[in-house]
């Protein structure tokens, strides 16, 4: 993998989609724009209508106001001195000297209505022959008498209770009527109000219908901001997804070239590998076998994966799955020579094998070629 290699080629149908987002919310701006256009045509008429109805409402308002002012002018100017005449003739109607001279005036009157009977049974007596000085027509006169004084003290007292209850219902009439007449004032007054907030309530009907066909606008623009956004954080993704992918080919690119550089840079080329430096150590055992069952061939990294190269090798997945070694993405350049190295023991370990299988003076030499064998020696030795 080669260090400075570009991200992969982005997938068209992502940039088509982006557009696509794009463009439904302009065609809903389009449509919100024709919306906002119909309403405002509406809006024009009932702007009108609204102008006239606020117009009379305000007209009310105003008459009901001048009522209530004419109306409490008059009541001032009229209504009010009676009232105070009239709630001062109740407070002192059953005041003491009025109740004196009532009751003076019932006596007067009970003591002439007296007088004239006194003076009816006199002559009524006279005719029968009864003089003044006997003793029959002195008992007559104080009976008389006594009746008279008695019915005098009644006549007082009728008139002085009769006084008061009038007084009663004078002041309950002044208080009646006081309660009514305002009342009445301020009943205008309330018509005059109501008739003004029915005007404002009016006016601010038509503009909440103003208002909605600019929500109708403000949702075009809304959305169409929101298919720009869509649109922006679609690319913003795919563009994440790239540079990931070139990092992620970058970090590898630079983990190889590491490798390799902390092998050359070792004494004579060498992997760190003391022995001091291991633990938990164990035969490798089966490498040879591991070897035969990756697949070793030609091939060539993607655009934009690692140098863009012609290579052979086998692959990282079927590395992983011989050995048990790696991530399945990478091959692990220690494990990769350790397996190399150990297939070649096993290799040369079935070498011997086969060399002692052979006729005596038909062995083979380490320093030199071997001789030839019979296939069937050779697989019988295997």
């Amino acid at each position: 993998m080669g260090k400075g290699s570009s991200a992969p080629s982005a997938d068209p149908n992502i940039g088509i989609a982006a557009l696509k987002q794009a463009q439904l919310g302009e065609d809903w701006l389009s449509i919100a724009k024709e919306q906002f256009n119909v309403a405002n045509e509406r809006n024009d008429k009932l702007d009108a209508l609204t102008t006239e109805v606020t117009a009379d409402q305000l007209a009310a308002s105003k008459q009901a106001q001048q009522w209530a002012a004419e109306d409490r002018s008059r009541y001032k100017s009229v209504f009010q001195p009676l009232q105070d005449e009239f709630i001062e003739t109740a407070n002192n109607w059953d005041s003491k000297e009025r109740q004196d001279t009532v009751a003076a005036e019932a006596r007067a009157d009970v003591i002439n209505n007296a007088a004239d009977a006194s003076a009816q049974r006199s002559r009524s007596m006279a005719s029968m022959g009864i003089s003044p000085t006997s003793g029959r027509y002195a008992g007559v006169e104080r009976a008389a008498d006594t009746n008279t004084a008695l019915a005098a003290a009644g006549a007082e007292n009728n008139a002085r209770s009769t006084t008061r209850k009038e007084a009663l219902a004078l002041k309950s009439d002044a208080i009646n009527m006081g309660n009514g007449l305002a009342s009445q004032a301020a009943s205008s007054l309330g018509l005059g109000v109501s008739a003004g907030s029915s005007a404002v309530g009016t006016t601010a009907t038509s503009n909440n219908a103003y208002n909605s066909s600019l929500g109708i606008l403000q949702s075009g623009y809304g959305t169409a901001m929101s298919g720009y956004a869509s649109q922006a954080q679609t690319l913003s993704s795919l563009y994440g997804q790239q540079l990931q992918a070139y990092q992620l080919n970058q970090q590898n690119s630079g983990s190889f070239l590491g490798t390799l550089g902390s092998i050359a840079g070792t004494a004579a080329g060498a992997i760190i590998s003391d022995e001091n430096l291991k633990e938990d150590k164990a035969p490798a055992k089966g490498v040879l076998a591991a070897v035969r069952e990756m697949p070793v061939e030609e091939w060539s990294y993607k655009d934009g994966v690692g140098d863009e190269g012609r290579h052979i090798g086998t692959y990282a997945q079927d590395f992983k799955r011989a050995t048990g070694k790696g991530d399945g993405h990478s091959i692990p350049i220690v494990d990769a020579i350790g397996v190399t190295m150990g297939a070649v023991k096993e290799l040369d370990a079935k070498v011997d094998q086969l060399a002692a299988a052979l006729p005596k003076g038909r062995g083979i030499s380490r320093d030199a070629k071997p001789k030839s064998a019979s296939r069937s020696a050779i697989r019988k030795a295997a």
